[in-house]
């Protein structure tokens, strides 16, 4: 059975299992449910008599309310924030886990027996499918300002990327960029020029996407948009070949979890090679070689971008960059 409520204006609960379950798993996630459902139904089909509460949170929401420990205290929470659960880790707030002898994760993808990815997230770039009748669509950022530049009537006002200041993900997105391509500035100066639209999240620039008042998305989570373009969406989705952004969803197990062994128990089932098959094949995206991934390491590194003052410096530098246009 599936009951879902919401308890708060920033938190949707999804219930799934049996009313009368014997054990209960409290799993916090920014993960867009869709996306979990799958491996969610196949644990449960092996533990009939469990019943799990999916909360579906912001991450800089799960992440404050982990530390504030407000109840009820997840079991597993589950994070595209790298940096803030890192930054849980590296302030006590998660526990160990021992991983299944079968799982094998790349070394880039876990810290401390205590976050672990369970994901290969690409960060892509999304167009509106009616961009193909200019020609070939950008397979580079080099391309993308290449558009930007010879079609900006066309794309004025009709371009999105993350709004820094409310999204935890694109402003890690954003410092990565800015680490490793020296034209980083002129594509935000370009973004400002055409007026671009901010957002908070991928779900909601491929919502406009669809409805084509956007024509291209910069830095979408990729999973997020192959799931609506499988569903039918008119969209074409774009690794780039320069570099493609690799992120993995983090998982930890918070200290205060009641139920630490069927978190643990799930957690290994998600890490497991069959689920990872779903949720870590840069395969099953086809337009860009492996060989450009270039993986956002879990280790304290992250902790640099949480930094109050860097990150109001880069904010800063950002907002004079992308300029009063964007909105």
């Amino acid at each position: 059975m599936i009951m879902a409520g919401t308890v708060a204006a920033a938190e949707k609960v999804t219930r799934f299992g049996p009313p009368n379950a014997a054990a209960q798993l409290v799993i916090w996630g920014s993960t867009d449910l869709d996306e979990l459902r799958p491996a969610i139904e196949g644990f449960l089909a092996q533990k009939p008599n469990v019943a799990i509460l999916y909360h579906d949170l912001q991450s800089t929401v799960l992440y404050e309310q982990i530390r504030a420990g407000a109840p009820p205290a997840p079991d597993l929470a589950i994070s595209s924030a790298a940096d803030l659960q890192i930054k849980l880790v590296n302030d006590g707030f998660a526990r160990d886990h021992k991983l299944a002898k079968d799982i094998t994760l790349p070394p880039w993808a876990s810290w401390r027996s205590q976050a672990f990815g369970i994901s290969v997230e690409p960060a892509v770039i999304v167009f509106h499918q009616s961009l193909a009748q200019l020609g070939p669509l950008p397979r580079s950022r080099a391309d993308l300002i290449r558009m930007l530049v010879k079609h900006s009537a066309l794309l004025d006002g009709r371009v999105a990327t993350y709004d820094l200041e409310l999204s935890g993900l694109g402003y890690l997105f954003a410092n990565h960029d800015a680490l490793y391509w020296t034209n980083y500035t002129t594509l935000m100066q370009l973004f400002g020029r055409a007026h671009a639209r901010l957002s908070c999240c991928s779900g909601e620039m491929l919502n406009e996407i669809e409805k084509q008042t956007v024509l291209v998305g910069y830095n979408l989570l990729g999973s997020y948009a192959l799931a609506r373009k499988q569903r039918g969406a008119p969209i074409e989705i774009v690794l780039p070949d320069d570099y493609t952004l690799v992120l993995s969803r983090v998982a930890l197990i918070p200290r205060t979890a009641k139920a630490p062994d069927l978190s643990g128990a799930f957690l290994n089932y998600l890490l497991s090679p069959e689920i990872q098959k779903r949720f870590a094949n840069l395969e099953r995206y086809d337009s860009a070689p492996v060989s450009a991934a270039h993986p956002i390491v879990l280790n304290p590194s992250l902790l640099v971008y949480l930094d109050p003052v860097k990150r109001a410096k880069f904010i800063k530098t950002w907002r004079s960059l992308i300029g009063a246009g964007a909105r």
